[in-house]
């Protein structure tokens, strides 16, 4: 009986101090994350297993950047005109994105009519 209470003081002792290692990460992380106002990735392509290409926004300039595990380099600095392209057509996607998920929820609403009505009638 002994080894059962013992046992169960164990587990309880590892969940408090996982429990409570959790809370200094997240309390350390309020810390530790740098501000980012000034620095945004705004999409990010991935190109291989170790290198992608992004677009990011230091401050008010969009940059074309290649990232891999050796180095970060600066491809091209966008010019105001080809940033609000960018821009414009990326909340054109998000816009679609959000038609496409009221589509499927319409189609499953319709569905669930269509099911509801083949109960009825049975």
């Amino acid at each position: 009986m002994d080894i059962y209470i013992t046992v169960l003081k164990t587990i309880i002792l590892l969940i408090i101090i996982i429990f409570m290692i959790n809370i200094c990460l997240k309390f350390l992380g309020k810390y530790t994350n740098q501000s980012r106002k000034n620095f945004r990735v705004v999409q990010k392509i991935v190109v291989s297993k170790t290198s992608s290409i992004g677009i990011v926004q230091i401050i008010d300039t969009y940059y074309v950047m290649s990232f891999s595990e050796n180095r970060n380099e600066i491809l091209k600095e966008l010019s105001d005109y080809e940033a609000t392209r960018l821009l414009n057509s990326l909340e054109n996607s998000k816009k679609s994105e959000n038609s496409s998920k009221n589509f499927k929820q319409v189609l499953q609403d319709m569905n669930d009519k269509i099911q509801e009505l083949k109960k009825r009638k049975r």
